[in-house]
């Protein structure tokens, strides 16, 4: 798709703005410099890494809404339609960057503005929208992770302490997780929070190791034994979890950009493509293997389904939920950055601007922690922020932004490129729509049982 964009910008749109500041052309291309530059291979591990997570071990529960017959062929159809969709969005981030002329590369928020900009019809009238939407869908799932965080750690804790002292309800496990979250959120600078991201990064991949092979290690049962379709009222889960799991809209721009060589990122054998490969094997047999093993009694998190008594099994919870921990300072960083600058134009001048920010973290921290307490339910919080937020930066921007610049004069705009455009945004609004309704009204129900994820 990046071996194109040069041609794509021949036949781009004149990107004036309506009723607002005119974006001149400054021709060019990319002029940005990186101080530290990273390779294809580092680009690789980083898009890999930045996609295992708590959603991979959902996956089992994924499939389970699914069955397994339909769920092996929509988690390829979902992979490739957020491949396809980040695709767009890095072209029109290049187009732009081309066009104008821009000294750095512009992000999602100011690629959406920008575009929209220079669109059709109420396109530009919504520009200034668009990009505090983006904002806004970008703070949702990433406090939504955050949350997430929150419930991954309490429940997987509490089952390996449970074998060993009294009995704890879940929601003292994530006040006792809150601590060491919140005095790694103070953390300002990202350079000290690199050894602890590189040691959770080794002890989540190891995770999906060692949980593959507990799965699998005694025999799975035959295929008869499990729904091959489950009941279509089950399905917006499954769509919320699988995009909340293989969507990184949110980092495939700042990572291509860090690039030494960017057009390596989106070239047929890219970074992207390759990594999204690798994430979609690692999706399908952690999904299929997690169902085909534990059938309906499959939980939130394959670790809670793995061996109580387990020397083997209670470590890897126990180091899944250190290394979790460890990555929550980095989820939290991304809405930290975004909401930082608003508050200091608020409030300028601030007199003690330092310690302004760590309030503002440890606020982020206790938000997230507090909604997390509400919503103990692993699953079904994992399929809200995927439904609700990722969904729209994944399925429903991408193919607004590659309609807006391509509307004027672009002979490739042809009756394809509307088609799959409309599909992919259709796409993105039902299961937006349909699945954070499913996931709203399996949570209300579950409050009202008192179940949590660790019992049922």
């Amino acid at each position: 798709m990046t071996a194109k964009a040069t041609s794509d910008a021949e036949h781009a749109v004149d990107l004036t703005a309506r009723g607002g500041d005119t974006l001149t052309d400054k021709g060019g291309g990319e002029h940005h410099a990186v101080k530290h530059p990273t390779s294809y291979f580092d680009t690789l591990v980083h898009l890999v890494k930045g996609s295992v997570g708590s959603g991979m071990f959902a996956m089992g529960d994924a499939f389970r809404n699914a069955g397994l017959l339909a769920a092996l062929p929509l988690t390829l159809l979902v992979g490739t339609a957020c491949v396809y969709a980040q695709h767009q969005l890095i072209t029109t981030a290049e187009v732009l960057s081309l066009r104008l002329g821009m000294k750095h590369p512009p992000d999602y928020a100011e690629t959406a503005e920008l575009t929209f900009r220079a669109g059709p019809g109420y396109f530009p009238r919504v520009a200034t929208i668009a990009r505090r939407l983006v904002n806004l869908f970008i703070i949702m799932t990433q406090l939504g992770f955050c949350c997430v965080y929150f419930v991954f750690v309490a429940t997987n804790i509490r089952q390996v302490l449970n074998q060993h002292i009294v009995a704890i309800d879940v929601h003292a496990y994530m006040a006792m997780a809150l601590v060491p979250m919140l005095l790694l959120s103070l953390v300002r600078n990202l350079k000290y929070l690199a050894p602890v991201s590189l040691a959770s990064n080794v002890v989540m991949c190891a995770g999906v190791a060692v949980t593959l092979y507990e799965c699998a290690k005694d025999g799975l049962p035959p295929l008869s034994e499990r729904r091959l379709v489950a009941e279509w009222q089950r399905w917006p889960l499954f769509f919320g979890t699988v995009v909340y799991s293989f969507e990184s809209i949110c980092i495939v721009m700042p990572l291509r950009n860090e690039m030494k060589n960017p057009r390596d990122f989106s070239r047929p054998l890219g970074v992207m493509n390759v990594g999204s490969v690798f994430i979609g094997v690692l999706l399908v047999s952690l999904g299929s293997v997690g169902y085909l093993k534990f059938g309906d009694a499959v939980k939130g998190s394959l670790t809670l389904n793995l061996e109580q008594t387990s020397v083997l099994c209670q470590v890897l919870r126990v180091s899944l939920c250190l290394g979790i921990m460890g990555t929550y300072p980095l989820q939290a960083y991304v809405p930290i950055e975004i909401l930082w600058p608003s508050i200091e134009r608020r409030f300028r001048p601030l007199r003690h601007p330092a310690l302004a920010e760590l309030a503002l973290r440890a606020c982020v921290v206790l938000f997230t922690f507090l909604l997390a307490e509400s919503i103990p339910r692993l699953n079904l919080f994992i399929s809200l922020v995927g439904a609700l937020s990722s969904s729209a930066l994944a399925f429903v921007f991408p193919p607004l932004l590659d309609w807006a610049w391509r509307w004027h004069g672009d002979p490739k705009l042809s009756l394809r490129t509307h088609i799959t455009n409309a599909v992919i945004l259709a796409v993105g609004l039902l299961v937006t729509g349909w699945g954070t309704y499913a996931a709203l009204k399996d949570i209300i129900e579950a409050l009202a049982t008192g179940i949590d994820d660790d019992s049922s």
